[in-house]
């Protein structure tokens, strides 16, 4: 597995596009909304924002990726980092954060490969 993390707004996707070659039918992008993740795809991008609705749901974000870490393979998995800036008030988005957390912890150490992208530049951390 691949893992690409960094700010918002940084270039991840548009890295992952480049460096392995990505169409947008590669690409399954989470939301807000989403529930469950489609494995099949080449490239599961902003696994923060489905890590948003598992945490209101009262669920572990990083429990789906650790019961499917072998279906990740050669899978490009992309996410925010949420870890900077003012901890939020919020007691939903404060457990966000911090599930986000150890759930990009997870998927860098289980990965073979893995990126952070700042300003469009990326660096490999691993």
């Amino acid at each position: 597995m691949k893992f690409i993390i960094g700010g918002s707004y940084q270039g991840k996707l548009e890295f992952a596009r480049e460096q392995y070659a990505l169409s947008d039918q590669d690409i399954f992008i989470c939301t807000e909304e989403t529930e469950s993740i489609d494995f099949e795809k080449k490239c599961i991008a902003y696994i923060d924002k489905y890590a948003l609705n598992r945490i209101r749901a009262g669920v572990e974000p990083a429990d789906l990726f650790r019961e499917n870490i072998a279906r990740l393979g050669e899978t490009i998995v992309i996410s925010n980092d949420v870890s900077c800036g003012v901890v939020p008030i919020d007691t939903d988005l404060r457990a966000w954060r911090e599930a986000c957390g150890r759930m990009n912890n997870y998927l860098a150490r289980e990965s073979d490969e893995a990126w952070r992208l700042f300003c469009g530049l990326p660096q490999k951390i691993k």
